[in-house]
């Protein structure tokens, strides 16, 4: 057929025969393919065989010139050697070359085959290497060679070595192969068109059959497949229409179900993602198994609590995600077969990956709509503790330490009361003392009732900071003579450094100079003998800084973040000799804070303690915003 001819047909008639050639194709070159195999398998026997021959002959003429005595190998004048006879009694087109070494590697005499030039190689050391074979290379054209080598012995003694080389045996056609190789193609060549048109004549029946079926499938529905075809191939027709027929009837009673099936599983998604959305918006943690202790749905609250994502919850199991044995023992009393899983349960427990952080569990049985008495799973709620466990012990705390801090100076007031009742009283000195000890106590109960109830203002939020401009120099010098005069009977210096031109601050005044009266009351209660007490003042570009320094005991590493907490007091023996609530860090804080300043402790001070007050300039509280 020509090949305009061809595009006339149609679109399948084209397919087929351009599969019928593609075939055909294939059938020829899988001919070729075997005439090439059956070559390639000739010429490597004969290349085999022949590489067998020279080692034969070689092993066998290098050990006769070993036999030689070496001085007849060696032409002395004009006479001719052995190894020049072997030359031109040699007619092996194989043959490369002959030489003879010393003992130490240097050419005596040669012969080459075409004036190639003698590999070097290294000479054998070994008297059991002596005699053997080796493979070398020609520089010249890359050529393999191999190589029998023998020793020269006179009277036991090692004279040198006899090398014999001949060409590796190349692979290749010769033209006295050509008939036999047309001998042996012959035979496939004619072989291929028989072998074709058989395949054809049986593959007919195949092909009407796979044009059938290919209709089939492109059509809308399925119908039987008429084709004309004997013996197997009929048998096999006839049950593939009668797998067509029962395969309708199967796909109209399955399209049914379909519908039926999708209308109840969209019903059933819908109230699935309601009852998930009211799960998810749940603030506890929520985790649901079903009746075989499988778990079907765990919440995103979950899934934060342990650090995985609901997929891992999901589709792991609980013992790779968690490693509490409390939660491992409780979800595995609700698996298959385990009794009392119709009771709730609450067990509390930490995690141990979070400091601190206390979790109680409160399991509900999950009953059937239709039969009450039937449980089909199991809801477990996470609860997270830890802030009413904290605000329990911080109230616990409080209450304690508040009672201990009123407790001791009502305790010396009423001492020093029962003593001026009795007759100690009576001295004029005594009363001096004791009326000096009460106003102290009297003054200290008055600062912890006053701290207490600034701090009790700001946590509440009930205190609104009275912020105007303020000149922060004039506020920071008068906290500083106030020390000073606290302190005069100290023997310490002190040391006010401020610019005397600085922006004045938006704050509240009366707040920001109990923060600094709070820090130098610090420096000069916990400083040492002939200590140094300092107020600095420094404008940056960011902040108006204050740092209130001294050289006494200190704060230790271990102490540095809890000296902020209220009623903390270092457990220093010469911290608890000194008088003291623990109220002023915490109470300076806050008012910083309240000021959306900051409060830190210098860590890199070698001795005393330096606090450094921030107290942001607008635009910097603006970018930390941010």
């Amino acid at each position: 057929m020509r090949i305009p001819d061809l595009w006339l047909l149609g679109n399948g008639a084209r397919k087929a025969l351009l599969k019928a050639d593609r075939f055909g194709l294939v059938v020829v070159l899988a001919s070729l393919t075997a005439i090439a195999i059956i070559i390639y398998m000739v010429f490597q026997y004969q290349s085999g065989d022949r590489l067998a021959d020279i080692r034969s002959q070689g092993v066998s003429l290098v050990r006769a010139l070993s036999g030689v005595p070496y001085e007849q190998l060696i032409p002395g004048g004009e006479q001719q050697g052995v190894i020049q006879v072997l030359r031109h009694g040699a007619n092996d087109e194989d043959f490369a070359y002959v030489s003879i070494v010393d003992s130490e590697g240097r050419t005596v005499s040669e012969v080459t085959n075409g004036g190639l030039i003698v590999p070097a190689a290294a000479i054998p050391s070994e008297p059991s290497s002596w005699l053997g074979e080796n493979q070398l290379e020609l520089a010249s054209d890359q050529r393999g060679i191999i190589e029998f080598h023998a020793p020269l012995l006179d009277g036991g003694d090692l004279q040198g070595f006899v090398r014999l080389g001949y060409l590796y045996p190349a692979t290749g056609v010769d033209m006295s192969q050509v008939p036999f190789l047309a001998t042996v193609a012959l035979p496939v060549f004619l072989l291929v068109p028989l072998f074709y048109l058989l395949l054809r004549l049986e593959v007919r029946p195949v092909r009407a059959a796979n044009r059938e079926i290919n209709r089939l499938m492109e059509g809308e529905s399925m119908r039987r497949v008429e084709v004309s075809a004997s013996g197997e191939l009929g048998d096999f027709m006839r049950r593939f229409n009668e797998f067509i027929e029962h395969a309708n009837s199967r796909i109209q009673g399955l399209e049914q179900d379909q519908q039926r099936l999708i209308t109840s599983a969209k019903l059933l998604t819908y109230r699935k993602n309601r009852v998930e959305t009211v799960l998810e918006t749940l603030p506890e943690a929520v985790l649901i198994l079903d009746e075989s202790g499988t778990i079907t749905f765990a919440n995103q609250k979950l899934a934060a609590l342990f650090g995985v994502t609901q997929d891992v919850i999901l589709a792991q199991p609980p013992r790779s995600w968690c490693d509490n044995p409390d939660v491992l023992q409780l979800l595995a009393k609700y698996q298959a077969n385990s009794k009392g899983r119709n009771f709730t349960d609450t067990i509390r427990f930490s995690l141990d990956s979070v400091t601190d952080r206390a979790i109680a569990t409160k399991t509900y049985p999950l009953f059937s709509p239709t039969k009450a008495s039937s449980a089909i799973g199991t809801l477990i709620i996470f609860r997270d503790e830890s802030q009413e466990a904290l605000a329990r012990q911080a109230r616990s705390d409080f209450v304690a330490h508040l009672s201990h801090e009123l407790k001791s100076p009502l305790n010396v007031l009423g001492m020093y009361s029962e003593s001026l009742l009795s007759e100690i009283g009576k001295s004029e000195e005594f009363r001096i003392e004791a009326a000096n000890v009460i106003a102290d106590e009297v003054a200290r109960l008055s600062s912890l009732i006053t701290g207490l109830l600034s701090m009790t203002q700001i946590e509440n939020g009930s205190l609104t900071p009275d912020r105007s401009l303020v000149k922060l120099r004039d506020v920071a010098s008068a906290a500083f003579d106030e020390a000073r005069h606290l302190a005069i009977d100290k023997d310490y210096t002190f040391k006010f450094d401020a610019p005397k031109e600085m922006n004045s601050v938006y704050v509240d005044k009366d707040l920001i100079r109990i923060a600094i009266t709070n820090l130098l009351s610090n420096a000069v209660k916990y400083n040492s003998e002939g200590g140094l007490v300092s107020l600095t003042l420094e404008e940056t570009e960011d902040a108006i800084q204050i740092r209130v320094a001294d050289s006494g005991i200190g704060v230790s590493e271990e102490e540095t973040a809890k000296i902020f907490d209220k009623f903390y007091r270092s457990t220093d023996e010469r911290v608890q000799s000194i008088g003291g609530h623990g109220l002023g860090l915490a109470l300076t804080k806050q008012i910083i804070e309240l000021h959306h300043g900051s409060l830190s402790l210098n860590h890199d001070r070698a001795e005393g303690a330096e606090f450094i007050i921030n107290l942001w300039k607008e635009t910097t509280a603006v970018k930390q915003a941010i």
